[in-house]
């Protein structure tokens, strides 16, 4: 005898659900059954309809032994009918609306009745003692009927309210619950267990989201700054997760088979072309040359030093800024070139097209099947290429060619997860539900920023160290400075250790003016010289402290303009020592603490060769201080030369 239990899943609470990155979620339900000796069926029915159906786990069973265990979707006609289905909820409120309706009709009409008979009555058939006899029956029956007409309205409204909000959960629920398992265990005796049923769903994501809040002490910005760590969590399953325990993970849980990578071996040889006319494979390095080179080993040095001097050119240098070394604002270094594995010369493969000597027809033969074996695609990396009588080479894709070296960099990634605390309530509505993670204290290094070429303001920058045992994800930061919303950024991966920025706003207590003179002198054509013109640019920046403490980490940043035409000389006059300083290097001006320096270079960009550079001084509390900057521009012909701004330089 087989003992069958139907459990709606809607009915009973989900225990635990783990959001990965890959849009999925791993979902533990738990059931209490008391199993009866035999066989047990349990049917288990509302589950989501984007449930994987190779995932179903059971555990749980204790001295139970699980027989069989089978899941589907039943399709959306079959699910109208479905106990449980919101298509059923709706179709029995209708019906229990349907049957008060028709007895309020039923009240309604007995009042009509008894109204109308009422009216027959006069004088001449009743006596003045039944007519009061029959007033105290009629209102009395009146009095009842009404309380009963206002009860079954009173029933119609809740049993209303029910079926619109069915209709609001319908409209806002997005996904289906058409998911069922069916489970056969079998049972030595009665027995009571808490069975824990585990599968994966789809339709789910989640990303982190942050907020920086700091504050001010005595009106000076403190360094202790708090994260609020959060996540936004989002899920159109078909199934709410009510009251339930979240763990976010950053796994990337797909469910393919993987399995250990092979290693497969790697060889170097000329780059190929393929002609369209005649068929005929080409190889691109020079076979008459007369360099030989080992596998992995160097060419002959002499040859080498040959090579070299046939097609390497020297670069001339050109001095800017008026500076003793060749380059922009210093030496540059002189090219290098690099070998596969070794110091091997430029030459050797040079990519020049090498014309095949006629062949034998027993070679063409060999060629003409070997070309119908690539274009059957049993050649690897070549591609077939039709014959349309034009004389044109086309490169096939293969092996990238070697002419430059490339760093590929691979790392592991690191799985992560996150226990929100407390129990959560996330609904399948296909909204983004915010779960807090973690509240994260923070010790961070605040600088005064300013750009006053751009806005004479100065900015608070935030630098914030990583101490916390949590792995920071990409994603967005709102900062609250003072419990009021400054501005939204951004951050990369933050591991434990490692700093991310961002801005507290501007600082409203410290006064900043930019001042810039511009004076042209002309020389005119001579008989030996050219017309010029001579621009001498200052800058002057005073910045002014109002608050009550000093301002000990103030950065102000300018640019001084470069240019690409080697017929203009920029020569750079102040800061002093400016124009020989080094990328990231600062020069002391020996001014109680003023150093000056170019930027450090980001990404190949920034520094000397853009003119980006920094002053880094102090401000006592209500001290003014200026920043002063001179540089020359001598320019020929008697055009005007104008400065443009590059938007594009930005690292």
């Amino acid at each position: 005898m087989t003992s069958t239990f139907t459990i709606e899943a809607s009915e009973h609470a989900i225990k635990s659900v783990t959001v990965f990155k890959s849009s999925k979620a791993e979902v533990v339900r738990s059931f209490s059954l008391d199993l009866k000796k035999g066989q047990n069926k349990i049917e288990i029915r509302g589950l989501s309809s984007f449930i994987d159906t190779q995932t179903i786990r059971v555990s749980g069973l204790g001295d139970a032994r699980l027989f069989d265990v089978t899941c589907t979707r039943a399709n959306s006609k079959t699910a109208l009918s479905l106990p449980g289905s919101p298509a059923e909820i709706k179709r029995t409120l209708l019906v229990k609306k349907a049957a008060l309706e028709s007895e309020r009709g039923v009240r309604e009409q007995e009042s009509k009745l008894l109204w109308q008979y009422a009216q027959t009555l006069n004088g001449e058939h009743v006596t003045p003692t039944q007519m009061g006899a029959f007033l105290e029956s009629y209102v009395e029956q009146g009095r009842k009927t009404l309380l009963a007409v206002t009860d079954l309205n009173e029933q119609i409204v809740e049993i209303t309210r029910k079926i619109d909000l069915e209709d609001t959960k319908t409209a806002t629920r997005k996904g289906t619950a058409l998911g069922q398992v069916d489970i056969v265990i079998v049972a030595d005796e009665d027995s009571a267990v808490e069975l824990k049923l585990t599968y994966i769903v789809s339709n789910v994501q989640w990303t982190p989201t942050y907020e920086l809040h700091a504050t001010t002490v005595n009106g000076k910005p403190s360094s202790s700054v708090y994260l609020h760590y959060r996540a936004r969590v989002l899920q159109s399953t078909g199934e709410d997760w009510n009251n339930t325990t979240l763990t976010l993970s950053t796994i990337a849980s797909d469910t393919v088979v993987k399995r250990i990578p092979e290693l497969y071996s790697v060889k170097v040889r000329p780059k190929v072309l393929f002609q369209k006319a005649r068929g005929t494979w080409i190889t691109s390095n020079n076979n008459n040359s007369n360099v030989k080179t080992n596998l992995f080993g160097s060419t002959d040095p002499q040859q080498q030093q040959q090579q070299q001097q046939q097609y390497m050119v020297q670069q001339p240098q050109q001095q800017l800024f008026g500076g003793g070394r060749g380059g922009l604002f210093g030496a540059s270094a002189p090219p290098q070139a690099a070998a596969l594995f070794g110091s091997g010369a430029m030459g050797a493969s040079v990519g020049l097209t090498q014309w095949q000597a006629p062949e034998s027809h027993s070679q063409v033969s060999d060629r003409n099947r070997e070309r119908e074996r690539d274009r059957d695609g049993d050649h690897p990396g070549y591609s077939p290429v039709s014959d349309n009588g034009e004389d044109e080479y086309e490169e096939v894709g293969g092996p990238g060619a070697i002419a430059e070296p490339t760093t590929v960099v691979s790392e592991t990634p690191v799985a992560i997860s996150f226990s929100v605390h407390g129990e959560s309530t996330i609904p399948s509505d296909g909204v983004e539900h915010q779960v807090s993670v973690a509240v994260l204290p923070f010790e961070a290094t605040i600088s005064y920023i300013c750009i006053p070429r751009i806005d004479p303001r100065v900015f608070l920058q935030c630098i914030v160290k990583n101490t916390s045992e949590y792995r920071l994800l990409p994603g967005p930061v709102t900062v609250i400075f003072d419990d009021s919303y400054v501005s939204k950024t951004s951050i990369n991966d933050v591991n434990t250790g490692d700093d991310f920025e961002c801005t507290l706003g501007d600082d409203g207590s410290t006064k900043v003016t930019y001042a810039r003179t511009a004076k042209t002198v002309k020389s005119d054509r001579g008989t030996f010289s050219e017309a010029t013109n001579t621009t001498t640019y200052k800058t002057k920046i005073s910045i002014q402290n109002k608050h009550q403490f000093a301002i000990t980490d103030l950065v102000v940043r300018d640019v001084i303009p470069t240019c690409d035409d080697k017929n203009a000389t920029i020569v750079l006059r102040k800061p002093a020592g400016l124009a020989d300083a080094k990328d990231g290097d600062s020069v002391d001006l020996k001014d109680n603490g003023l150093r000056v320096g170019w930027e450090s270079l980001v990404d190949g960009k920034g520094g000397e060769k853009e003119g980006r550079y920094e002053w880094k001084w102090k401000v006592g509390s209500g001290a003014k201080v200026s920043l002063e900057a001179e540089w020359e521009i001598k320019v020929p012909g008697e055009d005007a030369w104008v400065e443009t701004q590059d938007r594009h330089d930005r690292h």
